[in-house]
């Protein structure tokens, strides 16, 4: 049976980066939860620090608990 991919395949290029995680400061943490308290919206929080709506919603779950 022959191989799906061929051995050259984009994925496997070097030339591809890896993502990079961000670390968020306690203050950015503390700052994205009392700007939900406030009532912003999730996805204008997102865009003033440059995350995805879910890593905003992450905080938002995690203070519940």
């Amino acid at each position: 049976m022959p191989p799906k991919h061929p051995a050259t395949s984009p994925a496997m290029s070097p030339s591809i980066a890896k993502k990079t995680r961000k670390s968020l400061t306690l203050e950015v943490k503390l700052d994205i939860i009392h700007r939900n308290k406030r009532g912003k919206k999730t996805n204008s929080i997102a865009c003033h620090y440059g995350l995805t709506p879910s890593t905003v919603y992450h905080f938002q779950v995690s203070r519940l608990y």
